[in-house]
């Protein structure tokens, strides 16, 4: 479908799919006096010459007991399915991280005393690899499935109407694979959903959380530590070497613990805005 550039009578001016349009303006969502153009258009014209008055139903939302206008949403993508999937992977990464920080723990505790050698303890813990090949696969099934949330938080909040984001769907998860900017864009696109599904038409104003600034602060830590445990370890030639390697490695599982609770919180809670929006329900102060 074609673009549509919309000129609200605020002064924004946001661009639109004409199936969007079509929507926002059927629900009452695009206020009187909006105007649009098109390719192949000489000028703006009104939405009204081109989609008719407002339905009278949804003319003027009706207001609720404190004078505020209720408007209706609707999410373009449910994520009630994908948030549950997501919560039971990060629990269960969770249980898996305990149990590697627990046997790393103990493994370098014994070399440490000289009780066994890295070689030796690599072919008499078949632990080590299970918990290993488990954190790998919880991993990469948790990102996926992480990325997938983001990308349809990020289409619901346009989807409510939000106006201004800097950001759409596709480079919401795309930012993560850019260097450098893979170190900024995604708090600043995780700010937006959290504000954005709160209060649509107010998003800008809306206060951030502590949890996002926590959620970024922990990730960095993680795979910084990560990363340097993995470089280590495989050009580790010595004991003191694999026992850098093996410090670093317990720090990236303990670092993925409150990760993923923070994750599992901060997820949580953005469905429960966006769902309170979908079903009408009063906004509380979070």
């Amino acid at each position: 479908m074609g673009t549509v550039y919309i000129r609200y009578p605020d002064g924004q001016m946001p661009q639109r799919t004409e199936e969007e349009v079509r929507r926002l303006w059927s629900e009452g969502l695009m206020p009187d006096g909006t105007i649009y153009w098109q390719e192949g258009m000489s000028d703006w014209r009104p939405v009204s010459e081109w989609l008719g008055e407002h339905p009278v139903v949804a003319s003027k939302p009706a207001p609720d007991e404190t004078g505020n206008e209720v408007r209706a949403y609707h999410f373009r993508v449910d994520p009630t399915g994908l948030t549950r999937l997501l919560q039971w992977l990060l629990w269960i990464g969770v249980a898996v991280a305990c149990v590697a920080l627990v046997d790393d723990f103990v493994e370098f505790v014994q070399v440490a005393k000289g009780r066994i050698t890295p070689e030796e303890l690599t072919n008499s813990d078949p632990l080590q690899g299970i918990v290993a090949l488990l954190q790998s696969g919880i991993g990469v099934v948790t990102a996926i499935t992480f990325l997938k949330w983001v990308y349809r938080a990020y289409k619901n909040v346009q989807g409510f109407g939000a106006e201004g984001l800097r950001f759409s769907p596709g480079w919401a998860i795309g930012y993560y694979f850019i260097p450098i900017l893979s170190l900024i864009r995604p708090v600043q696109v995780m700010s937006e959903i959290w504000r954005a599904s709160y209060d649509p038409r107010n998003w800008p104003r809306n206060p951030g959380s502590w949890l996002i600034a926590t959620w970024w602060t922990l990730f960095l830590l993680y795979s910084g530590v990560t990363q340097v445990s993995l470089q280590i370890g495989i050009q580790a030639s010595t004991n003191d070497q694999w026992k850098l390697a093996a410090v670093f490695a317990i720090l990236g599982d303990f670092f993925s613990l409150p990760l993923s609770i923070i994750v599992l919180r901060l997820v949580t809670e953005i469905y429960k805005r966006q769902k309170k929006l979908v079903e009408g329900v009063n906004r509380d102060e979070t």
